[in-house]
């Protein structure tokens, strides 16, 4: 009898484990659970601030379709991208600091030559059958107006498909292609609609595969403008239309994803290259609450709005604070996909897919982000902590048009270490060094590794 006993609560246990994979199994949601690979949106924007978003705060910039996908994704809170496009660009396709990169003739420059060699996202995606395209500013060329050579054209480095213009809205609106096909000038009133046109187009076109879309918009990088629909409807101006042309964008492919059973299985990431560019005054956007815009590496020059979204793949609903950057998209891209990483290059993205996935408050990885302009390492954060480094004003080793954009806004030197809780002080308005010198003198000390390891403008990275 006691023998039949123990052999039906052996049985009970067991039956009990079973029903707990079954059920877990059952309730699996995500892309562990999808055999379909995951297809990837990049939208990014070019100078749109912190604050430039409903759901970021803004009271003055109406952009509902945005802030739909914010409400039914993840908002990331502490995102970081570099202080000014270029940079921004090669970080987000390499997954590796600027410094870090190959650039032609091995000089490094404010806005890269990324070298033909460096291996870019498509290029890695590829690996797994992905079709890739770019449509929008591609600026990895030295910030130049045309393409010197075949080699630096964006189907040369990985993509399948090209749209779009070398350089920014600034160099005036020049050299518009598709693939190598130069088709000529283009109107920045026109540029968005046609953007979203050709993202539309390639989204049809590769439905039946999985896909990577990166879609580079060149506003509200000034020079701005606005179809008629959008000009002048926007309580901050310009730049506001400007915004709100690209949220209705958004729309339009949020829209067609749904009319071909894409959005289930379809991954879009909205953020920005950097903060605002204030300099150029009325028009620039908001950085609020942080302290200064583009250029800076003052949080509102280098945190921005960040929104990941899937109708099928991701938790709904959630805000993280795990500290993030553009060269994370790289690495958590890759490990969706499916794909390996690089072995023969140091990565410096982080694969943050736990977080969206799971929406965990948290990956087991560290936040801690070095903050640089150019070659030069002027910060580190460390969790809530960061540390701001001695650097006179309008350094020497940074470059003439460092010095130009910068001059007329938050110019003083940093005479010595500064200390800011960016939890409760996001504005970085109150350096507590004096009081936690044990937490200055840790991270001098992860600074000190990270120059060691990429460099910095008196010393060779190993």
């Amino acid at each position: 009898m006691l023998k039949l006993k123990k052999m039906l609560l052996t049985f009970q246990i067991r039956k009990y484990l079973l029903l707990l994979i079954v059920c877990f199994a059952a309730s699996s949601t995500g892309i562990a659970a999808n055999k379909k690979k995951p297809n990837f949106i990049i939208i990014l924007t070019d100078d749109q601030g912190y604050n430039d978003l409903g759901c970021f705060g803004s009271q003055q910039i109406k952009t509902p379709n945005i802030d739909k996908l914010a409400s039914e994704g993840i908002i990331f809170s502490d995102f970081y991208a570099q202080p000014v496009c270029g940079p921004s660009r090669a970080a987000l396709l390499t997954g590796c600091y600027p410094l870090r990169i190959a650039e032609i003739g091995n000089v490094k420059r404010m806005h890269p030559f990324v070298h033909p060699d460096e291996v870019l996202l498509p290029e890695v995606l590829k690996t797994e059958n992905y079709t890739s395209g770019c449509i929008g500013k591609w600026d990895l060329n030295g910030h130049k107006v045309n393409f010197p050579e075949d080699r630096f054209y964006p189907t040369e480095m990985g993509f399948d498909y090209y749209f779009g213009v070398p350089s920014s809205n600034d160099r005036g609106m020049k050299n518009l292609h598709r693939n190598k096909q130069l088709i000529g000038d283009v109107s920045v009133d026109t540029i968005t609609q046609l953007y979203t046109s050709e993202a539309i187009g390639f989204i049809k076109r590769n439905q039946n595969k999985p896909f990577l879309l990166y879609l580079a918009h060149s506003m509200p990088h000034v020079r701005l403008g606005a179809s008629s629909r959008f000009k002048g409807f926007s309580k901050a101006g310009l730049y506001g239309d400007a915004i709100e042309e690209i949220d209705w964008g958004v729309g339009e492919i949020r829209k067609t994803l749904e009319k071909y059973d894409l959005d289930k299985n379809t991954i879009i990431i909205y953020t920005s290259d950097n903060g605002p560019w204030q300099v150029r005054g009325t028009h620039a956007g908001s950085a609020y609450p942080l302290r200064n815009g583009k250029t800076s590496t003052w949080e509102g020059g280098v945190r921005v709005p960040c929104v990941i979204w899937s109708n099928g793949l991701l938790k709904k609903g959630l805000e993280s604070d795990q500290v993030a950057s553009t060269m994370d998209v790289f690495t958590t891209l890759i490990s969706l996909a499916g794909c390996k990483l690089p072995s023969d290059r140091k990565i410096d993205g982080k694969d943050i897919s736990s977080v969206i996935l799971d929406g965990e408050d948290k990956c087991d990885l560290e936040d801690t982000y070095l903050y640089y302009f150019e070659s030069h390492l002027q910060a580190i954060r460390v969790g809530d902590w960061k540390l701001i480094l001695p650097r006179p004003q309008a350094p020497e080793w940074l470059s003439t048009g460092k010095r130009c954009v910068w001059r007329l806004l938050d110019t003083e030197p940093v005479r010595s270490y500064e200390l800011y809780n960016l939890r409760n002080d996001k504005s970085e308005r109150r350096d507590v060094a004096s009081l936690y010198p044990d937490i200055v003198e840790r991270l001098k000390k992860m600074a000190e590794k990270g120059q060691t390891d990429i460099g910095d403008y008196n010393q060779v990275g190993r």
